[in-house]
């Protein structure tokens, strides 16, 4: 079979492939290419260079090399939720077994409290696959959209219950029988990450209901007496569903993805093995045994992870605004991974966004990694302050280092 009835592309022949020749494709799930040139679906592609529009012959250029986009239905946010779990530590609490206080802690940081998944008598057993389920219902909910009718669950985690993820476990507990499910590990930047694959299901793939996930349970990697990291950390899932609607009707105004794996020693939870008891052959000969691997506690270079995010954030935000065609005084609301108060007010001033339009929960959460943002958003909804039609700009980042951001309209 040539290797272009499948879709490939041999490296020696891209540099003459024109874009024009993209209007005859037709992408599936699977990633395949096929002959439509009946499909009455129109493709264009955006790139780095200026390219030729196949339909309207037009150029267009962008400032940063991005992978085709197809033009189909546009995407809109339908609904919200989120959970956490019953046992609360406060501040004073963790100054019983490490150095430290309230003030030490909430002047740096901005955090008082946060949520930690536990079993005992008293909180009952909770994982993370059960926040998470929660969260998506009440996503559900809002959205009045039933589990049977949703195409696609996105579990964006770092820390899922099981270590080949939980998306598909998520889907099954949901009842969401049509659906496909799949996880998205990008830690602090997950659910930006995975908001923005769900646009692009819907808009390539023909989705109509994708529900995407933010849920982690950092506390699970926490050294608790390591005065730096155990204080910033909590568990959580938040969820949102996202739903197909007419292009003129696109909530996604634009959007920015970023990684720089050099940052990576700034902010990891590294693999281990255990040292293995040396086993031998009758020969003498050493043989290769199991080995019982581990990660590590999360070990972070504060001082690095707040200068990548005050330098980086707003600069993503930034390209998202600009790809939007909007002005920072055009944001309804600036919502950011919630990870320190004082990275959140410099992004927000650098933007010249003023505190009223900042949605922050930090205080009670603390850092729920890829569960922030959907669990701030869910808050801010539920509560009466983002109402439909509202413009929110958000951003992720952390651990990859990983960075984005997206402008979306609520509703």
């Amino acid at each position: 079979m040539a290797a272009a009835s499948i879709g490939f592309v041999p490296p020696s022949t891209r540099p003459e492939i024109r874009v024009r020749n993209l209007a005859s494709l037709r992408v599936f799930g699977s990633g395949f290419l096929s002959n439509a040139r009946n499909s009455k679906r129109v493709w264009t592609r955006c790139c780095s260079a200026a390219v030729e529009d196949p339909v309207e012959g037009t150029s267009s250029s962008s400032s940063r090399n991005r992978l085709p986009r197809v033009v189909g239905m546009g995407s809109k946010l339908a609904g919200c939720g989120s959970s956490v779990p019953k046992l609360q530590i406060s501040n004073d609490d963790l100054a019983q077994f490490v150095e430290t206080s309230d003030e030490w802690i909430s002047v740096r940081t901005g955090i008082r409290n946060r949520r930690v998944l536990t079993a005992n008598t008293l909180t009952g057993t909770e994982n993370l696959n059960g926040l998470a389920v929660q969260a998506a219902k009440g996503a559900l909910e809002m959205a009045e959209v039933e589990a049977e009718n949703v195409d696609l669950v996105i579990l964006c985690s770092s820390t899922p219950d099981d270590l080949f993820g939980g998306a598909a476990m998520i889907q099954k507990d949901l009842g969401c029988k049509s659906a496909w499910a799949f996880d998205i590990t990008a830690a602090c930047s997950g659910f930006i990450v995975g908001l923005i694959t769900a646009t692009r299901f819907i808009k390539g793939g023909g989705y109509q209901n994708i529900l995407v996930i933010g849920a982690d349970a950092l506390s699970r990697y926490v050294d608790w007496t390591d005065r730096g990291t155990c204080i910033l950390f909590g568990d959580a899932a938040g969820a949102v569903l996202v739903q197909a609607c007419g292009g003129d009707e696109d909530g996604l105004l634009g959007f920015d993805l970023n990684s720089d794996g050099t940052g990576q020693r700034h902010l990891n939870a590294l693999a281990k093995d255990a040292e293995p008891e040396v086993i031998s052959s009758t020969n003498g000969a050493p043989l290769f045994p199991p080995r019982k691997s581990s990660y590590s506690c999360i070990e972070m270079n504060g001082k690095e992870v707040f200068r990548f995010a005050v330098r980086s954030v707003p600069l993503t935000i930034q390209a998202s605004l600009d790809e939007a065609g909007l002005a920072s005084s055009s944001v309804d609301w600036l919502l950011l991974h919630q990870a320190n108060q004082r990275i959140i007010d410099a992004v927000a001033t650098r933007l010249e966004i003023p505190q009223e339009k900042v949605l922050s929960n930090l205080a009670n959460y603390g850092n729920t990694s890829a569960a922030s943002i959907p669990l701030a958003l869910d808050e801010a909804v539920r509560g009466g302050r983002v109402k439909k039609g509202d413009t929110i700009a958000t951003a992720g980042f952390g651990a990859g280092l990983t960075w984005g951001s997206a402008i979306m309209r609520w509703g």
